[in-house]
């Protein structure tokens, strides 16, 4: 779902209605022209470097994940993608604020709602953005991250965007504060798990509630790799897409070791995991046999930033030290 990006309106347009009321026109990636003297930033995003005239005090963004991480380092952004359906996804971190506007879907943003915002950023996901980002650019400079580089390790990725963003921001020093507080939640739930066993799999339902196939989180996905920093073990070996997820049916879970803590999400009101109760394959599983199958909930948001993270650790850790 994070792929897809749908080419909003025209070039024209857009610098028309950004043009409107501000005094300062964008220029490329660099952006606005800074003042005389004034020292420039530099942004690694996923098409390379960005550079920003100052710290970006108006921010735009496209993405629930960087929306989580401007609330984590304290920015209020003016607008957000997708405003309605943030709360029921990411349940981690500060909310949203009431003035914050809704400028559209992550997959088809508001051109029009952004220009009248006047921002003097725009983050978002870099494959989301790849059909439209010149249009953006025609408002404000653009920052585009790339969240699953097959190169990088998740992991890695997000912290490095983290930083970077709060560089941006001109926040720093918070976004350093942010993930040193990340790394004491990793060193705290790796010495509570220790002696609960190590093997894991992490897993929700696939194609919607009441679906027969399962999608499981690979090594290569953020979500395993965070549990995996806090001293578990992913015990899932089948082959990942380019997210690092395994979507596969009921059998091929007898692929996982009799040991494993069987971690899962799946909506209350519809669990697919309950469903499952009829199921001969299912309930054969030595690991469900043993009841080592535990509902992590509310639900972490598996794509986030600092603040998911220590979420997913802290319902890893209250599911299994008992």
């Amino acid at each position: 779902m994070r792929k897809s990006a749908i080419f909003l309106g025209t070039v024209v347009a857009v610098l028309a209605l950004a043009s409107c009321g501000s005094s300062t026109a964008t220029a490329g990636r660099s952006g606005a022209a800074s003042a005389p003297g004034a020292a420039k930033i530099t942004i690694q995003d996923g098409f390379g470097p960005v550079e920003l005239p100052a710290p970006a005090t108006h921010v735009v963004s496209l993405e629930w994940t960087y929306t989580e991480e401007l609330l984590a380092l304290g920015v209020t952004p003016a607008g957000v993608a997708d405003k309605a359906l943030y709360n029921d996804w990411v349940t981690a971190g500060p909310r949203i604020a009431e003035t914050t506007i809704d400028v559209g879907t992550r997959q088809e943003p508001n051109l029009e709602t952004i220009a009248s915002l006047k921002p003097d950023l725009i983050v978002g996901n870099a494959d989301r953005l790849a059909n439209n980002i010149e249009s953006l650019k025609g408002i404000a400079p653009v920052v585009a991250f790339r969240w699953n580089d097959p190169a990088k390790e998740q992991l890695a990725v997000m912290k490095d965007t983290f930083a970077q963003l709060g560089k941006a921001v001109g926040k720093d020093a918070a976004a350093a504060e942010v993930l040193a507080g990340l790394g004491t939640a990793v060193a705290s739930a790796k010495e509570k798990l220790t002696g609960v066993g190590e093997k894991f799999a992490l897993a929700y339902p696939a194609g919607g509630a009441g679906a027969a196939t399962v999608t499981i989180f690979a090594k290569p996905s953020l979500a395993s790799q965070i549990l995996e920093e806090a001293g578990l073990s992913n015990a899932w070996t089948g082959n990942a897409d380019t997210d690092g997820l395994s979507t596969v049916s009921v059998e091929a879970l007898t692929a996982l070791p009799a040991d494993v803590n069987f971690l899962y999400v799946s909506p209350s009101s519809d669990d697919t995991f309950t469903k499952l109760a009829g199921n001969k394959v299912w309930t054969g599983l030595p690991f469900v046999k043993a009841t080592h199958t535990y509902k992590l909930d509310p639900t972490p948001w598996f794509y986030g930033g600092p603040s998911s993270a220590e979420q997913l650790l802290t319902q890893a850790v209250a599911a299994l030290v008992k």
